[in-house]
């Protein structure tokens, strides 16, 4: 199992804008099969879920390893997560969360917290971050081998330092 690409997800869905259904509809447009089960009642659930996984995150960010661990276990007992096997072939089996016949929010809340745990205990509880661009909050997993990831997007790295370049550039006043 892909434990990053789940745990990438779960910064992104951090990121995400849950403000309607069609907001979450195109948060899913690479995964048609699940933006068309979406309704009104996943909202609710997501959006408590993101403050919740927010605070993971920050704990993340601050190196405070232990409150993200604490927090992550009370999340795991609030939300319990189905996994399945799955593959395409008798070569290829890997873990998925089971997408069968649950909400899209318990999807996504499962695919989140499995992601989270699965790097918290594989590569370490301070693999989440926010952005170092001084204009973005966004959430990011660092899944470099160095610990080394800064930004949540390339375009806020270059915007940054883009910025630090002409700010070096510039005449002295």
């Amino acid at each position: 199992m892909d434990f990053g690409h789940y745990a990438e997800r779960a910064a992104d869905l951090a990121n995400a804008d849950l403000s309607t259904v069609e907001t979450l509809k195109s948060y899913l447009e690479d995964r048609d099969w699940l933006s068309q089960r979406v309704t009104d009642a996943d909202l609710r659930p997501l959006r408590r879920f993101i403050t919740e996984l927010s605070t993971v995150i920050d704990d993340s960010a601050a190196g405070d390893e232990v409150a993200v661990v604490d927090h992550l276990n009370a999340l795991l007992e609030q939300h319990p997560v189905r996994p399945r096997i799955s593959g395409h072939d008798s070569e290829d089996w890997h873990l998925h969360v089971n997408d069968r016949n649950d909400a899209v929010a318990a999807i996504l809340i499962g695919e989140a917290l499995l992601g989270m745990t699965l790097a918290v205990t594989e590569v370490g509880a301070d693999r989440f971050g926010r952005c170092a661009d001084p204009t973005c909050r966004g959430a990011f997993f660092d899944g470099t081998a160095n610990h080394s990831k800064r930004f949540c997007s390339s375009r806020c790295a270059t915007r940054t330092n883009v910025a630090a370049y002409r700010s070096r550039r510039a005449p002295s006043a």
